[in-house]
């Protein structure tokens, strides 16, 4: 492109190092490709302690002609659980037994 394909800022303040970006449309649709995509469901949400648990309710990494094709078999609900939160600094991801799996 011959132009900025988009903009990063500052997220509000919180115990994080994050950003927001934005990009333009037209560099999406020319230069992005999705690999794959999770569609989650929010079990529980703890603001004050950053804490979340999450439910995988689809998963992919197939698509055919701009259409998402949705594994038929994903699994155990215990295997599509994950929680993250934000401890001692970091952030832990652990699965659905609550097995530390990454910390950032």
């Amino acid at each position: 492109m011959n132009k900025v394909a988009g903009a990063a800022y500052p997220t509000i303040r919180m115990r994080a190092a994050a950003d927001n970006v934005a990009l333009l449309p037209e560099f999406v649709e020319s230069s992005l490709r999705i690999r794959s995509v999770r569609y989650v469901r929010v079990e529980s949400a703890d603001e004050k302690q950053s804490a979340f648990k999450l439910l995988s309710i689809a998963v992919t990494n197939t698509f055919s002609n701009g259409e998402i094709v949705w594994r038929e078999n994903i699994g155990p609900e215990i295997k599509r659980t994950k929680s993250i939160s934000f401890e001692d600094g970091h952030w832990e991801l652990r699965d659905g037994y609550g097995r530390l799996y990454e910390r950032h």
